[in-house]
């Protein structure tokens, strides 16, 4: 085997938070997350995506989930609970990213973006990077409920097999 270490976080984000404030100010659906790890990760693996509408009216749309610390940057997408579907989405995963550089410590920025499948797009298709869910267009908010996201972080033995 190849991996000589890993390390697992399960990262929550209520995207009820990014909703405009009281006073007109957009909040970014953005999060920053300090992390140190006990090693130099080589590779991230996404394990699970999973999301839960509750009871908040989402805009159809899927989202996708972009990462600053791996080469591919996009690493995965999740349909929102828009159109009436209030059922969980659980999304089982083995997707493996090269990361740049190896991290082991600083900030891990992940962006929840809209793809424009809820129709507020008039194009027929769209391309990264996309707009974030909480500034669409015509400002309106469009995913609101809670995204788990399972990551492994992992050291290689051989960085040249992949």
């Amino acid at each position: 085997m190849n991996i000589i270490d890993r390390q697992t976080f399960v990262i929550s984000i209520n995207c009820a938070t990014f909703a405009t404030s009281a006073l007109g100010v957009e909040v970014k659906s953005q999060v920053s997350l300090p992390m140190n790890l006990r090693f130099a990760a080589d590779e991230m693996i996404l394990k699970n995506i999973s999301y839960n509408s509750g009871t908040t009216q989402d805009v159809a749309d899927v989202v996708q989930i972009w990462c600053n610390k791996t080469n591919d940057g996009l690493i995965g997408s999740f349909p929102n609970g828009g159109g009436g579907n209030k059922l969980p989405v659980f999304c089982q995963h083995d997707e493996h990213f090269r990361i740049s550089n190896s991290f082991q410590t600083g900030t891990f920025v992940l962006q929840l973006q809209q793809t424009g499948s809820g129709g507020s797009f008039s194009t027929v298709a769209s391309y990264s990077p996309q707009p974030l869910i909480s500034s669409y267009p015509n400002g309106s908010q469009t995913t609101y409920g809670i995204v788990t996201i399972t990551l492994e972080f992992v050291k290689l033995k051989n960085k040249e097999l992949y």
